[in-house]
């Protein structure tokens, strides 16, 4: 027997975190004489594989004590969960684990070994606050204890410092502010969220989105929002509500039927989308409702997951998100809609180099600023995902891939063109003599610091997030090859006519475009104007779907 089919999203993704409760157990130290009891890191604590214990993996402890609480008494019965004491154990140990990684100065690691991190120290005193704001009496008085003690000094370190190269980091500090104040009790906390919350809000752009190293990210748009919405909650001050109707007005253009986001079309390749701080919102905003509405008829399945679930690390991160939500849920404004409430027609955002068009059941989605991918829908069905060329000659590998917001995007006829340069890919992999001076550097708080400091300029400078190794960084050189794509939209049609200019030997380039085809209908062919210019043409719906789509085209 097929176990029943969830259709509503946030079921879906309650049942996931609860089937996987068991892995996150498994993932912890649970020998009480260890000195490592209660952490999660496995490659910290069993296979030796890292030298430091990430504490992002401690957030898993905070999701446990979440899925002890009566409202999951219902996962538990049947059979998806430890028992109510076994999840509460596991968080003690968790949270003892979380005090013994912190610094004296109050923060934690995250990526490497000394860094005394941002982000390590605002979202795990997030999953905790949450966390014990929840269980309030039903947690042990020496964890409560210990919880405020450890939350205390790492407030006073978050509140001393910034960091406005990624915005939701920043927006995140407001949050834990908020949630430290709430926890431990001492008011100053909550002056130190609101200064975090403005510095925030200041840096909004004009088209609606706040900046993440320089560029822009959907799926960081949703993570914002989550947190933002978040400390309004938590406070009571909608201070950050408008700016967070001008960030829905921004995403929702981007958003697919199907209820996810390109990850291509962002600096970091976030394809996340989140319903914490749309589920905060829909009080505010009937948009947000009518998104979750459709979220509760129909569900992305595992590929709404994926982005914050998909692997251990980022269940260890994100699994108590879920829990929250459903905690939440009564605080929802549920619309009756079944797909977002789009704009008609074609959305350009030049700055954020996307565009987006919406005409009765067709969905076209262009990001320019991710190389150039197209995508398209029909009703909530994906026909095509078009992401660009890849070329080879006698030199090596081109590519349009790696984002790069400053490619020109305007609008043209029925539609909207790019003009994109290819470049070589490269990928970051330090070696081990940036590994020795990030060892080096970070042995002392204040070269932590500097170093960190330097680590930004780079990536801000490289316009790369630089820790996402599995994707090329934005290459802006000249002189190579490159693509004017226009997208257009005509009577129900879709046309993608591509131009790929190339200096030299054109013939002797193999192109071979990156080229999925879901649906039937699509028609498509190449000609070669002279030795350097190769036009391609695809349509759809075909007048001759006979004729199909090449996938690969070799010159000469």
């Amino acid at each position: 027997m097929h176990p029943p089919v969830i259709t509503d999203d946030f079921n879906f993704q309650l049942e996931f975190v609860a089937g996987a409760a068991w892995r996150l157990m498994a993932m912890q130290d649970s020998d009480p004489l260890s000195p490592s009891f209660g952490c999660f890191h496995y490659a910290y604590w069993r296979d030796k594989t890292s030298e430091f214990p990430d504490a992002r993996f401690q957030e898993a402890g905070a999701a446990l004590a979440l899925l002890s609480l009566p409202q999951f008494d219902g996962l538990r019965d049947a059979g998806r969960l430890g028992t109510a004491d076994r999840l509460g154990h596991a968080f003690s140990a968790a949270l003892r684990a979380w005090e013994n990684q912190q610094y004296a100065e109050g923060c934690w690691d995250e990526w490497y070994k000394g860094e005394r991190g941002f982000a390590a120290t605002e979202f795990t005193m997030i999953a905790y606050g949450i966390a014990a704001m929840f269980l309030g009496e039903k947690m042990a008085t020496e964890d409560r204890r210990r919880l405020e003690e450890v939350m205390a000094r790492a407030a006073r370190w978050l509140a001393s410092r910034d960091d406005r190269v990624k915005s939701n980091h920043e927006a995140a500090a407001a949050a834990a502010l908020a949630i430290a104040a709430k926890v431990t009790g001492i008011d100053e906390f909550r002056a130190d969220a609101q200064g975090k919350l403005a510095d925030t809000l200041a840096r909004q752009t004009e088209e609606g989105w706040f900046p993440e190293v320089g560029g822009m990210d959907l799926g960081y748009c949703f993570v914002l929002m989550d947190y933002l919405m978040l400390y309004e909650w938590v406070t009571g001050d909608e201070t950050p509500v408008p700016a967070m109707k001008r960030l829905l007005t921004f995403v929702l253009p981007h958003l697919h039927p199907d209820l996810s986001v390109a990850p291509d079309a962002g600096l970091c390749l976030n394809a996340y989308v989140g319903r914490l701080g749309l589920g905060l919102l829909s009080r505010f905003d009937g948009r947000a409702a009518a998104i979750l509405g459709a979220l509760q008829a129909h569900t992305p399945g595992l590929d709404g997951v994926a982005p914050i679930l998909a692997d251990d690390l980022r269940l260890a991160r994100w699994s108590y998100l879920p829990a929250t939500v459903h905690l939440l849920r009564e605080h929802f404004q549920m619309g009756d809609a079944t797909t977002p409430p789009y704009p008609d027609g074609w959305t350009i955002h030049a700055d954020a180099a996307v565009a987006a068009y919406h005409g009765d059941d067709l969905h076209v989605y262009f990001a320019a600023a991710g190389g150039g991918s197209v995508r398209v829908f029909q009703g909530r069905t994906l026909v095509m995902e078009d992401g660009g060329f890849d070329l080879e000659d006698s030199g090596g590998k081109w590519t349009t891939r790696g984002y790069d917001r400053s490619r020109h995007l305007r609008a043209e006829d029925d539609g909207v063109t790019a003009e994109i340069a290819f470049g070589r890919p490269a990928y970051m992999f330090p070696g081990f003599l940036s590994r020795l001076i990030l060892r080096l550097g970070s042995m002392s708080a204040w070269g932590s610091r500097l170093l960190r400091s330097a680590i930004d300029f780079m990536r801000l400078n490289r316009g790369s997030a630089a820790n996402q190794s599995a994707a090329p960084m934005a290459s802006k050189s000249g002189g190579g090859p490159t693509l004017r794509r226009q997208v257009a939209v005509e009577n129900g049609h879709v046309c993608i006519s591509d131009e790929i200019r190339s200096t030299g030997a054109a013939r002797s380039t193999t192109v071979v475009p990156r080229l999925v085809l879901s649906g039937k209908g699509w028609s498509g062919k190449a000609l070669y104007l002279d030795d350097s210019v190769l036009l391609v043409e695809k349509q759809w719906p075909s007048d001759d779907p006979a004729d199909g789509v090449s996938l690969t085209w070799k010159n000469g």
